[in-house]
């Protein structure tokens, strides 16, 4: 998978709050007015980098979209994933861009459940997707 500093929402963002939504760094500019998704293939991939800390907390990756940078609504919900196994290294996401798409898009961490009081995630615009699955630390794969 390659991933361009340019497509990046966020890169190991801290996702420690009280229960809500928290907007990644960046926003997306495609430059164009609408029907984001036709031609080539696009997904939103997104991972822990550090797990996330909060007794029955659980955090999910939204990606929304705009016509105007100003107003936003939900396009793409990841699937709910529980403090327990949001471990770091975990993928959160990988999820293939629909058509139709506006012009602006951003991702938000969706924290439920519980405050957080711990955790970094990241999350990004690829063109592909690599089928590396990543391993506790002290796991060897033989």
């Amino acid at each position: 998978m390659f991933i361009d500093s340019q497509e990046a929402f966020a890169e190991a963002q801290s996702v420690a709050a009280a229960a809500g939504d928290i907007t990644s760094t960046n926003v997306y500019d495609t430059g164009a007015a609408a029907d984001i998704g036709i031609g080539e293939n696009m997904y939103l991939t997104a991972k822990m980098n550090a797990a996330l800390v909060g007794a029955g907390a659980s955090i999910q990756v939204v990606l929304q979209d705009s016509a105007d940078n100003s107003s936003f609504a939900d396009k793409i919900v990841g699937p709910t994933v529980g403090v327990a196994t949001a471990t770091a290294n975990k993928n959160l996401a990988k999820i293939k861009l629909p058509i139709g798409l506006r012009r602006y898009l951003r991702v938000v961490f969706r924290i439920s459940g519980a405050t957080t009081t711990g955790g970094t995630a990241s999350a990004y615009l690829v063109k592909d997707l690599d089928a590396q699955q990543y391993l506790p630390s002290g796991v060897s794969a033989t």
